[in-house]
């Protein structure tokens, strides 16, 4: 509800003015979202079969990397056909490198209730034109371009990412989720590939609730810092 509220702020603040009694108009039509009368209708759902999931790795960023040799660091996390299909039309802008994505499940371990990064990428055809909609929470007309989403796992990767100073990162212990996501973003918002341009990004943090909060005591030895970083 406070998403809502935020999204469609001076509807809400409308309505709280009126006492919730407007009946007609935009805000009339928001409250009758409100109250479930107004509801959201996904015309373009894909076909299921593009909706299908299946298993990829990433190295969360949440957990230390084990350097130790035939360690396996990458857990499993899902994504879709589509979300696959959108990655491999942008390959040559977001290659699996980039991204730290695994597939050799050999290579990934599971991890109960981890869910990696998700960079949720959104194309259109570059030959798409805008066509009339109507808003299905306030019945508003306007005008919108037929964009495709995916949800793409990402983790991390010493692939041409860098840090906030523009060095690479070298050691992937070093590297964080706000470099991968700036690696990201550089590499695809706006950029064209053929007949497709990529128009947006954005982010979910990776949550892995289980994993470092029970049981896992503090670390000892020299490798332990004891320092608050100077940079």
């Amino acid at each position: 509800m406070a998403k809502k509220h935020k999204r469609f702020g001076a509807l809400h603040k409308t309505l709280k003015d009126t006492n919730y009694s407007a009946t007609s108009g935009a805000a009339g039509e928001y409250l009758n979202f409100l109250k479930g009368t107004n509801k959201l209708v996904v015309a373009r759902r894909p076909d299921s079969k593009y909706l299908v999931r299946f298993n990829v790795g990433v190295i969360p960023f949440d957990v230390e990397p084990d350097s130790t040799a035939g360690v396996i660091n990458a857990y499993q996390g899902t994504m879709t056909i589509l979300a696959n299909n959108i990655l491999t039309k942008l390959v040559t802008l977001l290659p699996d490198g980039l991204l730290g994505i695994e597939r050799d499940l050999t290579k990934t371990k599971e991890v109960a209730g981890f869910y990696p990064a998700l960079a949720h990428i959104a194309v259109v055809s570059t030959s798409a034109a805008k066509s009339q909609k109507t808003s299905g929470i306030t019945k508003r007309a306007y005008k919108a371009l037929p964009v495709r989403n995916g949800g793409v796992p990402y983790g991390r990767t010493i692939t041409t990412v860098k840090d906030p100073k523009g060095a690479a990162i070298t050691d992937i212990s070093k590297e964080t989720e706000e470099d991968s996501r700036a690696a990201i973003m550089t590499a695809v918002k706006g950029k064209f590939v053929e007949t497709l341009k990529c128009i947006g990004v954005s982010f979910t943090p990776e949550l892995h609730p289980e994993s470092g909060f029970f049981g896992v005591a503090k670390p000892t030895g020299d490798a332990v810092p004891t320092d608050i970083p100077a940079n």
